[in-house]
């Protein structure tokens, strides 16, 4: 459906222009009196159904506005009994549908960007590596030694023993190879490199 009346955000909420609205349903009443029976007749509630705001106009003259809520300018559609009330009460029934829907796609774009999130904050925590401390694979590299995976089977085994005499915390990351693999302080793998490859 083509836009019919603006609607348009006023303090954060969705709003119709009452003014736009009288125009469109054709009333007969001028709007000011139109808007003002229309209020007390129905009890509408100022800052829940509707604001009034005034306005200076182009010539300096002041009006009093007023932001209906969609619910409210479709109630006002329906009670002014006319083709055009149908039409308007019909096109904001679709424009809430609509949305209805918008809200439900980006509530589920933000469980699931907040899903995604929270496995990066996991995978961030489980593959982050502190400071100074490397794989036995990751330090040879550093240092361009090559090791055949026996070799480094055998450095990781000294460096273990080092840092478990020494009271020395082996943290792990994650390898694609291996699954998991221990990482060393850099001093206790300078230590062990330095010891095994003599």
């Amino acid at each position: 459906m083509n836009e019919l009346i603006r609607i348009t955000e006023h303090d954060g909420k969705r709003a119709v222009s009452a003014r736009e609205l009288h125009t469109f349903l054709e009333a007969k009443k001028q709007f000011s009196d139109w808007i003002k029976h229309r209020i007390q007749k129905y009890g509408f509630i100022e800052g829940v159904d509707y604001v009034s705001f005034s306005l200076i106009g182009e010539n300096g003259g002041r009006s009093i506005e007023y932001a209906l809520s969609i619910s409210c300018a479709k109630e006002l559609s329906m009670v002014e009994g006319n083709a055009k009330g149908k039409q308007a009460r019909g096109y904001f029934i679709e424009k809430e549908a609509q949305a209805g829907k918008a809200y439900l796609i980006a509530s589920e774009y933000e469980k699931r960007i907040a899903e995604l999130e929270g496995k990066m904050k996991l995978i961030e925590a489980n593959t982050s590596i502190v400071a100074d401390m490397f794989t036995i694979v990751g330090y040879a590299r550093m240092c361009n030694f090559h090791l055949s995976p026996e070799r480094s089977q055998q450095l990781g085994k000294a460096a273990s023993n080092i840092c478990r005499k020494r009271g020395i915390t082996i943290s792990t990351v994650p390898d694609a190879r291996y699954g998991y693999v221990h990482t060393y302080p850099r001093d206790i793998l300078k230590e062990v490199f330095n010891n095994c490859l003599i």
